[in-house]
C-alpha cells in the first residue's frame, strides 16, 4: 500500500526522527489556519504547500507552491485542492488533488548551503533481502544528473550493522563531526523501516543544512499488503485515488484483483494460468480488462463477488472463464456465475474453458442457466472465438 507524504512523516516522527514542521489541510481556509501557526513556530517568511497525491514528479508539474503570506497561502492552495494534477507518472487524467500539506521552508535562507542526497531502503525480491540505495545528489531529477549510485545490501538475520552506516556516510563525503549523528539516524530510520513491513521507504531530498542537521523533506512509503493488518491505521483504502471502486470491491471481497485498460473481462483460479490468459488475450487482438484470480479455495458465493465485478465494468465486451478444476471444482465455478449473471439485463458473451473436477456437472449448470456462453477446450480456441467477438462488435 502507498502512503502519502504526511503519512510517511508521521511514521518517521514518532520515531524520534525530525521531520521538517507540516500540517494536513483540505480547504483554503483550513491552510489559512495552518499556515498561522506554521509562520509562528518557525518564523520564517515563507512556507510550502505540496499537493498529497500518490505520484512523483509534483514539482515540475506545478504541485509544490511555496507562499510569503497568507494571502498567498489561500490562493495557492485554492489552486491545487479539487483539482487533477497531472504528472510524469500519472494518467493523461491525472490525480486529484484532495488534500495539501502546509510545510515549513527549509530551504530559505539556506538554499547555498545545503546539501541534497538521495536515500531510499527497499526489498530487492532477486537477492531476497533489504537493500540500501544512495547517491550523492538528490532533489529533482534526480534520474538524470546523477552519475555514481551506491547500494548496500542488508543481511536478514544481522540488520543493517555500524561498518555499514559508516560506509554509507563515508561514500557520501560526510564529516567525521557527522559520522556518528547519521550512524545513528540510519539505525532508527531502518527500525521505522521493519516495524512499519515497508517495502520502500524513500527520501528525497534527504537534506544536511549548515548547522548540520539531517532533514528528510519528501518521504515515500509503501508498505506490505499482507502485512496491513498489524498497522490498521493506514488500511483506509477509501482515501486511496489509486484504486477505483471496482478494486475496492475485490479488497471488500479479499479477492485478487487489479483493473485493467481493456476490454476482455477474465476470471481465473491461480496466478500463473491467470498471467497466461492475459497473454493469450493479447496474442489474439484483444485487451485485459482486469487481472482476477479467483484463488484455489474459492466458493460459490466468492465466485459470484468476483463475477459480479467484471459485469460492473462497462469497458467488458467479453468475458473468458478460464478454470483448471483441483480443489475449486468446475460446477462451483458455473453456479456462481449464473447467480451473478441471471439478475442482470445485460447479455455480454460468455467464452468459458472449464477442464477438471465436476466439469461435466459444470456444463449442464450453464447449459441450463441459457446464458450466452461459448465452450472451448483450448487456449488457442478460446483466442479464435475472442477475436471473432470483439471483430463482430
Amino acid at each position: 500500500m502507498n502512503l502519502h507524504e504526511y503519512q510517511g512523516r508521521e511514521i518517521l516522527n514518532s520515531f524520534s526522527i525530525e521531520t521538517p514542521e507540516g500540517l494536513l489541510a483540505s480547504s483554503p481556509e483550513e491552510a489559512v489556519k495552518h499556515a498561522k501557526i506554521i509562520f509562528e513556530k518557525t518564523r520564517k517568511k515563507s512556507l510550502v504547500i505540496k499537493a498529497q497525491i500518490l505520484a512523483g514528479g509534483r514539482g515540475k508539474s506545478g504541485g509544490i507552491k511555496i507562499a510569503k503570506n497568507l494571502d498567498e497561502v489561500y490562493q495557492k492552495s485554492k489552486e491545487l485542492l479539487g483539482k487533477y494534477l497531472i504528472t510524469s507518472q500519472t494518467s493523461g487524467k491525472g490525480k486529484l488533488v484532495k488534500k495539501v500539506l502546509i510545510s515549513e521552508d527549509v530551504y530559505i535562507f539556506e538554499k547555498k548551503s545545503i546539501v541534497e542526497y538521495y536515500f531510499s531502503i527497499l526489498l530487492d525480491r532477486n537477492l531476497e533481502r533489504n537493500i540500501i540505495i544512495y547517491s550523492k545528489e538528490g532533489g529533482i531529477n534526480i534520474e538524470e544528473k546523477s552519475n555514481i549510485i551506491y547500494t548496500e545490501q542488508i543481511d536478514p538475520i544481522l540488520g543493517l550493522q555500524l561498518f555499514q552506516t559508516r560506509k554509507i556516510g563515508f561514500n557520501l563525503g560526510l564529516s567525521k563531526d557527522l559520522l556518528s549523528k547519521f550512524n545513528k539516524f540510519l539505525k532508527i530510520l531502518y527500525k521505522a523501516y521493519q516495524y512499519y513491513d515497508s517495502l520502500l521507504l524513500e527520501i528525497n531530498p534527504l537534506i544536511i543544512n549548515k548547522e548540520n542537521k539531517i532533514i528528510p523533506v519528501d518521504i515515500k512509503m509503501v508498505l506490505d499488503d499482507n502485512a496491513l493488518f498489524r498497522h490498521k491505521k493506514y488500511t483506509n483504502y477509501n482515501e486511496n485515488e489509486d484504486i477505483n471502486d471496482l478494486e475496492k470491491k475485490a479488497i471488500k471481497y479479499d479477492l485478487n484483483f487489479i483493473k485493467l485498460d481493456g476490454n476482455v473481462g477474465c476470471m481465473v483460479n491461480g496466478a500463473g494460468l491467470a498471467m497466461a490468459t492475459m497473454d493469450m488475450i493479447k496474442l489474439c487482438g484483444g485487451k485485459p480488462a482486469n487481472f482476477l484470480d479467483i484463488g484455489g479455495s474459492a466458493d460459490r458465493e466468492r465466485v459470484k463477488n468476483a463475477f459480479s465485478i467484471i459485469l460492473n465494468d462497462k469497458s467488458v465486451k467479453t468475458i473468458l472463464i478460464n478454470i483448471f478444476g483441483g480443489i475449486v471444482r468446475c460446477d462451483t465455478v458455473a453456479k456462481g456465475v449464473v447467480d451473478s449473471y441471471s439478475k442482470r439485463n445485460i447479455k455480454i458473451p460468455i467464452i468459458v474453458r472449464l477442464q477438471g473436477t465436476n466439469e461435466k456437472n459444470a456444463k449442464e449448470i450453464l447449459d441450463n442457466s441459457k446464458l450466452p456462453i461459448y465452450y472451448t477446450d483450448s487456449l488457442k480456441e478460446a483466442a479464435n472465438k475472442i477475436r471473432e467477438i470483439l471483430l463482430s462488435l
